[in-house]
Parts: structure tokens; C-alpha cells; sequence
């Protein structure tokens, strides 16, 4: 992707032409940036939920409570051995993964509306990478593994819903079009049980999503009130170390009507 366009959303005007344009792109190309601008009253929250829902999304709550819609991604503390916080709340790197891996039935959109950007040269950089180029480096045997076996696939806490702490999944999905993958909420134990084919299989696909150098990585530059929407399916995304403790970001999981 070396197309980083950016189309201008008047918070305050409608523009239905604009909005169908921007729903035909996410659709066709599964990935569009813009910029707020003309916020009403500063409110971040409110241009983001409703620029999604013009584009025709329908928001989806990340927990049990049915309005909660909007995740901060925030540094609350510094990564640590100790942390349980989740991974967003912390400064650490994120490996490419895809968002609701520990779900059934994900999502099929992410929105990342940028409150304050990290201002530091090289840190808390969005990164992603097509699915398809990460499935096509696979071998045979482990496409075959990753879509016809299960593995145990935990549930973070703050996103329970009932009482569901893990699911047990395939890797690959839809005749290996799609990944439902996010290498730190595997089952470390259970995999330890699983057999030596089905271990090999997740080694060799963290060691192509680990081996960003050789991955087409696109780095879209963000800045304050920008909203990146993105196909959950055709991407892996990820970003670097935070640098600037004050960078904020909300995400929101979303469907298309």
C-alpha cells in the first residue's frame, strides 16, 4: 500500500456523496483515512462514532455492557513483567496481529480515531501488512494445520463476555483468505500439549510476522483528530514502541450494514 491519501470529513456538515465514497474504498480496497475537522464542541468520541456510522458501520462492544463501544488506547503504566494491564494500555511494541482473535464472529472493521499522536520521531507508529502476503509465505503443511486444526485462544479479561475465558479456533480462515491470530494470547501451556506438527505450525508463522524487515509494512502518517478505518480480515496491524506517554487513540470495532 503506497497510496496514503487522506480525505477531509467537515464535522459539521453532512455530505453524503463524501460518506459513499469513503464506504466504496473501505469496501473495495479495505482501508481509508481522514481527518475531523470542525469538530462540534472538541468531542473526539462523537466524530468518531459518527463517522463511522455514516460510512454505514454499526459499532460493536467490545465487553457484556451494550454501549461500550469505544476502547482508549492509552499508556496507563509502563510494560513490565508484573503488567496486567492489555497490551494497548501499555507502552510496549505490538506484533501484527488482527483485533478480536479470542472472538468467533470478530468484527470485520477496526476505526483508530488519533486524539493526541505520538510526537516522538519513530514511536507508537501504526503499522500494517496485507493478510494475503503473510498467508502466501506459509508453507503447504502449515496453511493445512493452521486451517483444519483448533488451537486454545484466550480471552483477556476486560474483553469477557459471560463467562468465556478462551476459545478453541482455527488460525486460518474463509479457504485461508483470513487470519484470526494474536501471537500473546495463545495458550502457552496447552500448545506445550499439542502435537509437534501443530507447534511447528505457529513457530513458522511468528517467525514470518516477526520478520517485519522482509514484510511490504505500510506506516500511514497520523496526525491529531485522523481516523484510519481498516478491513480486520485483509490486514494485520501493529505498532512500534510508544515514546510519548500522551499519545492517545480510540478504537472502535464495527460492521457494515
Amino acid at each position: 500500500m503506497e497510496n496514503d491519501s487522506c480525505y477531509i470529513v467537515d464535522c459539521s456538515n453532512e455530505n453524503s456523496s463524501l460518506f459513499a465514497e469513503l464506504r466504496d474504498e473501505l469496501i473495495k480496497n479495505g482501508y481509508v483515512k481522514v481527518k475531523c475537522e470542525n469538530l462540534p464542541d472538541g468531542d473526539c468520541d462523537k466524530a468518531c462514532l459518527n463517522t463511522i456510522a455514516a460510512v454505514g458501520g454499526v459499532c460493536c462492544p467490545y465487553d457484556d455492557d451494550s454501549e461500550s463501544f469505544i476502547w482508549p488506547v492509552k499508556v496507563l503504566e509502563l510494560d513490565s513483567p508484573e503488567s496486567h494491564l492489555q497490551a494497548s494500555q501499555l507502552d510496549r511494541e505490538l506484533v501484527l496481529h488482527t483485533d478480536c482473535s479470542y472472538e468467533h464472529d470478530a468484527p470485520h472493521f477496526v476505526a483508530l480515531y488519533v486524539v493526541q499522536c505520538d510526537r516522538s520521531e519513530r514511536g507508537g507508529k501504526f503499522q500494517m501488512v496485507r493478510t494475503q502476503e503473510i498467508i502466501d509465505k506459509l508453507s503447504p503443511e502449515t496453511k493445512r494445520l493452521l486451517r483444519d486444526e483448533t488451537y486454545k485462544i484466550n480471552v483477556p479479561p476486560d474483553f469477557r463476555k459471560g463467562n468465556t475465558e478462551y476459545i478453541r479456533g482455527s488460525i486460518l480462515l474463509n479457504g485461508e483468505k483470513h487470519i484470526r491470530y494474536r501471537r500473546d494470547i495463545i495458550d502457552k501451556s496447552r500448545l506445550k500439549e499439542e502435537s509437534a506438527e501443530k507447534q511447528a505450525a505457529i513457530a513458522e508463522l511468528n517467525s514470518i510476522i516477526l520478520s517485519e524487515n522482509q514484510l511490504h509494512v505500510f506506516q500511514p502518517k497520523l496526525e491529531n483528530n485522523m481516523m484510519v478505518l481498516f478491513d480486520n480480515r485483509r490486514f494485520l496491524h501493529g505498532r512500534t514502541k510508544i515514546q510519548d506517554l500522551e499519545r492517545y487513540l480510540l478504537r472502535v470495532r464495527f460492521n457494515l450494514s
